[in-house]
């Protein structure tokens, strides 16, 4: 995980920014939430309507990086 300055580490950022901010892309960042990698309310909330049609996620960025700093095979 490239090296963050504490604005970026304590925000709550939307899925483009989260994502160029750790390194990968957004389509890889919705694929580890989907697998169970980043968990509601730790990882992630959903900042959307409940009668929207499609959610809209906020990161944690600090949380996720440390999560994707767990070896594969201890995921």
């Amino acid at each position: 995980m490239p090296k963050l300055n504490n604005a970026q580490k304590s925000c709550w950022a939307d899925t483009k920014t989260a994502a160029e901010v750790l390194g990968i892309t957004p389509r890889h960042l919705r694929h580890l939430r989907a697998h169970g990698l980043f968990k509601l309310g730790k990882h992630y909330r959903i900042a959307s309507s409940p009668l929207s049609a499609r959610p809209t996620y906020l990161w944690h960025i600090e949380r996720c990086g440390h999560a994707l700093e767990i070896p594969l095979e201890k995921r």
